[in-house]
């Protein structure tokens, strides 16, 4: 089911499936954002990446000693929330375990998403409660994918991408089994801005660690439209877009998260696994970015 929000200055479209942002068009100038989910590119606008943000090495984690398979990027995007508070400029999305989110994930969790529109900023807001009498261990993270296409002539290499700060930032970078390995890896020379080109996306992801980054625009540097993300506090945030060595997809993704893919050395327990949140018996997590639409 799709719900809406709206002002004066954007109409916004979020799917029940996934509480996944779908749209965000800009009234007057009739911009879209939000990358279309062409399947043929990448099928997804904005996942919300729960109880594991990227893969598993074999897809499979120990809790307690036990093996569960558990996708990349986890399931709650695949699952149907339900809308229990609406306005005009807001919504808020509740998901609870099931039998079938026990198979892959055995802890009793709410997982609360909310989209609140104010002027031309979106904040959405994350709750994780552990409804469990043990400790909780999982990641969370976002991965809303913004259009490179906002005018009909844009192409990929219009849009340049700004960090809050100039200075030399590090990536970690994916192995072929598509594990992370932790070693601080200059980014191009000292920094605050560079232009998108598609190279940069040849081996998945740019993953920057260690919360080295507050926020990102992406903008394009001939007609001036584009998106700010703010992730304060956030520990990770990577730029991803689909195939870049072949497939030129037309979109770039910004996504902050609260822990991140296998180590190629990583601890086979989840409760180990570096990055990850240790939430209390009881306990509830809270985070939240917003997302500038110009």
């Amino acid at each position: 089911m799709r719900y809406n929000l709206h002002n004066s200055q954007l109409a916004i479209d979020i799917n029940s499936l996934g509480a996944e942002l779908k749209s965000v068009k800009h009234q007057q100038l009739g911009i879209e954002y939000m990358w279309r989910a062409d399947p043929q590119f990448w099928g997804r606008t904005s996942p919300i990446l729960f109880p594991i943000v990227g893969r598993l090495t074999n897809n499979t984690t120990l809790i307690n000693g036990q093996a569960y398979q558990l996708p990349q990027h986890g399931f709650a995007r695949d699952m149907t929330f339900s809308c229990v508070q609406q306005s005009e400029d807001y919504l808020l999305f509740s998901l609870h375990a099931n039998q079938d989110s026990k198979k892959h994930y055995p802890f009793d969790f709410e997982l609360l998403i909310s989209y609140q529109l104010q002027d031309n900023k979106l904040t959405v807001a994350w709750q994780v409660n552990n409804i469990n009498s043990v400790m909780m261990p999982f990641s969370i993270g976002a991965h809303p994918a913004f259009s490179t296409q906002l005018h009909t002539n844009d192409q990929f290499e219009d849009y340049d991408i700004m960090f809050d700060a100039h200075k030399q930032y590090y990536l970690w970078q994916l192995n072929q089994a598509m594990q992370l390995v932790a070693k601080n890896i200059a980014f191009e020379q000292p920094l605050q801005q560079f232009a998108l080109i598609y190279p940069y996306f040849d081996i998945d992801a740019l993953v920057f660690p260690h919360q080295q980054i507050k926020s990102i625009e992406l903008k394009n540097r001939h007609h001036g439209h584009g998106v700010k993300v703010d992730f304060t506090g956030f520990p990770e945030v990577a730029l991803w877009t689909a195939d870049g060595k072949n497939k030129r997809s037309p979109f770039l993704c910004i996504e902050p998260w609260f822990g991140h893919a296998d180590l190629e050395d990583g601890a086979p327990e989840l409760l180990n696994k570096r990055g990850i949140i240790h939430l209390a018996a009881g306990d509830s997590f809270k985070a939240q970015y917003s997302i500038e639409f110009f």
